[in-house]
């Protein structure tokens, strides 16, 4: 294993720092950690408002708690677009040299104007239903279905801010009128162009089928999806994909189409055949589905990031155990971040597709599984070591020992990795301060 840490160190390392010396990818990771404090801190009411104890959100929406609880989590996590846009927008403007709140605010306004601003729903008239339309943003493309689209838009607009505003275009003030001011009407003209472009590029893809930017991305990385069937192959190849474009920071939800059509078919076709006494129809896509997702249990990457030297991992890996054990990924993989470093590209993208496979060769061969479907409908929060087992049995719960053992080793060299280039800025940021101390004392005593 020292070896392998050596090997990959000497080869990670120097391209890792290569690559964050890129002000675009400098900008991504400073972004996404800058957004940890929302989704660890909501975290906890997220795990309380979805607790997987049967009938738990009917009691909770019994005695009137439950509305709240999904106000909290759609205000941090509903939104969280939002906080990518202008986060991700002050980093890179930060990078750049150029005015950080004024792009940040550019940035924000432009994400929401290329949002669709009207929702069909349906109201009563004479008695009649009928659909209308109501002036509203979709809370899907202020969460994770806008997140891709809200990042490429906070880099864009940052940096066309940037380039512009170096074109003698910002109107110039009095000496006599207040700093505040003046950033804030001098950009007048660079942001009335900006969003010129922005009015251009969403009038563009009005013209198209999709009607709107959003719509346009999903259903480009869906059309391909869309034919599959719940079939082992369908379910490595979405899962793989997922775990894919998620490390690009494309959250899951863009492929919640073709992936939810699949689970409702395996979950109702399963359903059905157990109650009936019959041999399950997708006993084998379901067994993969869930040897991948116990693969990218994230428990162990927190547990070992606790025994981590650096201050920061230790911390956030603290921070980050209890949610990851109920399935909340988004404070590590914003955090740490994953999300776009390149320490973390292996075992984010190849951990899953291993199990995929490992799983289909072992549940063919010498590990036949007996599934109980009805544990499918526990809570999303529920621990993977809990509905294993109990979905299962014993060798359910193997499989589960051997896809969580996979992604023991695939992960654990890459965190130390990643241990020890954090641990080695902490050094070098302290032995700064020490010096510029000793400074201090010699112009002092001098």
């Amino acid at each position: 294993m020292e070896k392998l840490e050596r090997f990959l160190s000497s080869k990670l390392l120097p391209l890792s720092q290569k690559l964050q010396q890129n002000k675009v990818l400098a900008a991504l990771m400073e972004g996404f950690i800058r957004t940890s404090p929302i989704t660890l801190g909501i975290a906890f009411i997220t795990i309380i408002g979805n607790f997987p104890i049967p009938g738990w959100t009917d009691y909770l929406t019994k005695i009137g708690i439950f509305q709240h609880i999904e106000a909290i989590t759609n205000g941090a996590t509903g939104v969280f677009s939002l906080y990518v846009v202008y986060s991700l927008a002050f980093s890179y403007a930060k990078q750049l040299g150029t005015n950080e709140r004024n792009a940040s605010i550019i940035s924000l306004a432009s994400f929401i104007m290329l949002m669709p601003q009207s929702v069909m729903t349906t109201v009563t008239q004479n008695g009649k239903a009928v659909e209308q339309a109501v002036g509203a943003l979709k809370l899907d493309y202020l969460g994770g279905q806008g997140l891709f689209i809200g990042m490429l838009v906070a880099l864009l607009i940052t940096r066309l801010y940037a380039f512009l505003s170096k074109k003698n275009l910002m109107v110039k003030l009095p000496d006599s009128v207040p700093p505040m001011v003046t950033q804030s009407l001098s950009p007048v003209f660079v942001v009335t162009i900006i969003f010129v472009l922005v009015f251009i590029l969403r009038v563009l893809f009005g013209f198209t089928k999709s009607g709107t930017i959003f719509q346009f991305f999903i259903d480009v990385i869906n059309a391909p999806l869309n034919s599959l069937v719940a079939s082992p192959l369908s379910i490595i190849i979405i899962m793989e994909l997922l775990a894919v474009l998620w490390f690009f920071g494309i959250h899951n939800a863009v492929l919640q189409g073709p992936l939810g059509a699949i689970s409702m078919t395996m979950i109702v076709g399963n359903m059905t055949a157990f109650q009936q006494g019959q041999k399950l129809p997708y006993l084998l896509p379901s067994v993969i589905y869930m040897g991948m997702y116990c693969a990218g249990f994230m428990g162990f990457v927190t547990f070992f990031m606790i025994r981590s030297k650096s201050t920061k991992m230790k911390q956030l890996g603290k921070l980050s155990f209890i949610p990851s054990l109920f399935n909340i990924t988004e404070p590590i993989m914003f955090g740490m971040p994953i999300i776009l470093n390149p320490i973390f590209f292996i075992p984010q993208v190849f951990t899953q597709l291993i199990a995929g496979f490992l799983t289909w060769g072992l549940t063919t061969t010498i590990l036949p599984i007996s599934l109980n479907p009805t544990m499918s409908l526990l809570p999303w929060t529920t621990p993977t070591f809990v509905k294993m087992p109990f979905a299962g049995g014993l060798n359910y719960t193997i499989l589960m020992v051997i896809c969580m053992g996979l992604g023991i080793i695939m992960w654990y060299p890459f965190i130390k990795i990643a241990d020890k280039k954090e641990y080695e800025l902490e050094i070098a940021v302290e032995k700064q301060k020490l010096t510029q101390e000793e400074v201090k004392q010699e112009e002092i005593q001098a």
